[in-house]
């Protein structure tokens, strides 16, 4: 009798960390099935656009965003606190592969809060391609200037991994590669803004140029992204601290 009287005071006693434990692995579970979710969504959007949908690409790459998106919000049982870099890097991908590089840099840098040492030069290759991609917007729309401010936001993510992506592994090689890249078309950037200067002295002048990138929302998101160059690339010191899109 006294030993069922024991087994029943275990039992009571073990129970609460039962359910604890069976919440956390229910949790866990959970936040795989959302996180692969998103990642299909992803992977269908890569092969829309690669197949030139792009309006059903644009579907998969919102629907990947929105569903990382959640795990943020914490609407799937509180979030993911176990790797929280992760759903921002998710959806910043699925951001920058819907070519919202706005978005997507503000996730990524979030993303690089979160991210443990061996996924730190992995998000830093992201976000200096979001950074050369604004770049590439700019040369398109005749703002060599703003672009060289742009590719140095690129140039200042890059600066700030090093001595930090040790041993070098491929996101490493990357980073490297990507580092290059950008120096170049900065280089070109800058000789082309030259050249505009020396034809028409107010061709440096970046809020009219602003104005001609296009009607509202282009010119909206080229003003944000100077101003986000401004407070970033020019400071080697930013706090900033495998997907080609």
């Amino acid at each position: 009798m006294r030993r069922t009287h024991s087994r029943l005071k275990w039992l009571l006693i073990s129970l609460p960390f039962m359910v604890l434990a069976l919440a956390f692995a229910f949790k866990l579970i959970g936040l795989s099935v959302v996180t692969q979710g998103a990642i299909i969504r992803y992977e269908n959007g890569a092969s829309y656009a690669a197949g030139g949908n792009s309006g059903l690409a644009h579907e998969e790459f919102e629907q990947s965003a929105e569903t990382s998106g959640a795990l943020l919000a914490g609407d799937w049982l509180g979030g993911n606190f176990i790797e929280k870099w992760i759903p921002w890097f998710n959806r910043a991908d699925a951001k920058a592969a819907d070519l919202d590089y706005n978005s997507a840099i503000d996730d990524f840098e979030k993303a690089l809060e979160f991210a443990p040492a061996d996924a730190e030069c992995k998000v830093r290759v992201n976000l200096a391609l979001s950074w050369e991609k604004l770049g590439d917007n700019y040369v398109q729309f005749g703002s060599p200037d703003g672009a060289v401010k742009l590719y140095e936001a690129g140039e200042a993510v890059i600066a700030a991994a090093e001595g930090r992506c040790d041993p070098p592994d491929e996101a490493s090689d990357d980073l490297d590669q990507t580092g290059d890249r950008i120096e170049g078309k900065k280089q070109a950037a800058q000789e082309q803004a030259d050249q505009l200067e020396a034809q028409d002295p107010s061709a440096g002048d970046e809020e009219e140029k602003l104005q001609e990138l296009g009607e509202g929302e282009q010119a909206g998101e080229a003003d944000k992204s100077n101003d986000d160059a401004l407070d970033r690339g020019e400071d080697n010191q930013s706090t900033y601290t495998d997907k080609p899109w």
